[in-house]
């Protein structure tokens, strides 16, 4: 998401599904649609994010890949893990 906002700092706005989806594939480098519109949504917008193709799909930068896995290994899926990596159940 490069020239946006990118998902750390959004991860605390992102709904618990999107966060677990997110968690719970941590080796995709294109979100799909669904989660691109949630993430715009969580920015507040409407206006296509730099980086989404034509299908609205949006490839993740380096930097939010490497978060996402960060995530993904700092609890197991279905515990909710805030921004900083601590479990919250």
């Amino acid at each position: 998401m490069s020239g946006t906002t990118s998902i750390e700092k959004l991860w605390d706005e992102l709904d618990p599904k999107t966060q677990e989806w997110l968690r719970a594939n941590p080796g995709t480098v294109v979100l799909p649609r669904s989660v691109t519109a949630v993430i715009r949504k969580a920015m507040g917008t409407t206006d296509d994010l730099d980086g989404t193709d034509r299908n609205e799909q949006l490839s993740l930068s380096p930097e939010d890949h490497a978060f996402i896995k960060t995530m993904a290994n700092s609890a197991p899926v279905g515990h909710p893990v805030s921004m900083t990596g601590q479990q919250l159940d």
